[in-house]
């Protein structure tokens, strides 16, 4: 932890690093319309070309073209596991770490460490969900909290969409960001109801950015994660920096090692220890997480109790 920070500032630089490792998209014409020569010595309004409203592709045509832009559908279909590293750095926090990344097939597993905040785990095994971090201890995720962690561990959230999203709307026209660059808002919305806006390059279609509410026990946090230095890996474009930019400060993850389709611990998926564990509606069972953690039929419990012998009475005298 930093020393030269107030006891207050220190505990909620903590809180906020842990929340974001929770947890790595005219030109004016002047000339004469046809057949319309203007009068002599008269300047003749020619409604311009630029004025009219450009065709917008749908949403799901545009999600198509960031696919096809980051390498296409069928190179991403081919995909069935990655396992990837990260330098972390919160940068006015002064804090650096690692991060690495399973995945495969929707299943996943990741752990995230910084000197002075401590390791955090997430990871899924089917339908269960479940993150370790030095606040919280060892959980299952449920509702928002594990939407947004099945989704965020996708390479490419426009080709996954339907997976983790029931609807998808926008744009009616591209918007200006960062210093200009033309881009097309995309909202998806999950079966919960929470919505990631997703921003795609109007020119190349690559995704520019996302940005969602974080939901977690130290409360919900509006973020937004920035995609920068797009690079080639085995036909794909990855974009090898992430920058997650929080109320409260940045965190930039740097890709320092990616592999597709590499041999990964299947055993790293399922959640851990789960006795241990705070399970909110018993998301988890523990039988299939550990066998020799279930917990044995209430009938076998009592009848492999020996129940206590009496003491044979003395005879009266």
């Amino acid at each position: 932890m930093i020393s030269f920070m107030p006891r207050p500032l220190r505990r909620l630089g903590r809180r906020a690093a842990l929340a974001l490792l929770l947890l790595v998209a005219c030109t004016e014409r002047t000339d004469v319309a046809p057949g319309a020569a203007p009068t002599p010595g008269e300047t003749k309004s020619v409604p311009s070309e630029a004025s009219a409203p450009p065709t917008v592709p749908g949403p799901e045509q545009l999600l198509a073209d960031a696919v096809e832009a980051m390498g296409g559908a069928a190179k991403f279909d081919g995909l069935t596991t990655f396992y990837s590293e990260a330098t972390l750095n919160t940068g006015a926090l002064g804090l650096t770490g690692t991060a690495k990344t399973w995945w495969r097939g929707g299943d996943f597993y990741n752990e995230s460490e910084m000197p002075g905040v401590g390791q955090m785990k997430i990871g899924r095994l089917a339908d269960k969900v479940w993150s370790h971090d030095p606040i919280s201890g060892l959980r299952a995720l449920t509702d928002k909290e594990a939407e947004q962690a099945m989704w965020s561990a996708s390479l490419c959230l426009a080709h996954d969409w339907r997976r983790y999203f029931t609807k998808v709307s926008g744009p009616k026209a591209p918007v200006a960001v960062d210093g200009g660059k033309q881009v097309y808002e995309i909202s998806l919305t999950s079966p919960l109801g929470d919505v990631v806006v997703l921003r795609l390059d109007a020119e190349t279609k690559l995704p520019v950015s996302q940005s969602f509410t974080q939901v977690s026990p130290l409360g919900s946090m509006p973020l937004t994660v920035h995609f920068k230095d797009y690079r080639e890996v085995e036909g794909l474009k990855i974009p090898f920096t992430q920058v997650l930019d929080a109320s409260l400060t940045q965190v930039t993850s740097t890709t320092v090692k990616i592999e597709f389709n590499a041999p990964v611990d299947e055993a790293k998926f399922a959640m851990p220890g789960s006795a241990e564990a705070v399970v909110p509606g018993m998301l988890v069972d523990a039988a299939k997480v550990d066998p020799t953690k279930a917990a044995e039929p209430e009938v076998a419990k009592q009848s492999a109790t020996p129940k206590p012998t009496k003491k044979p009475k003395k005879p009266k005298d």
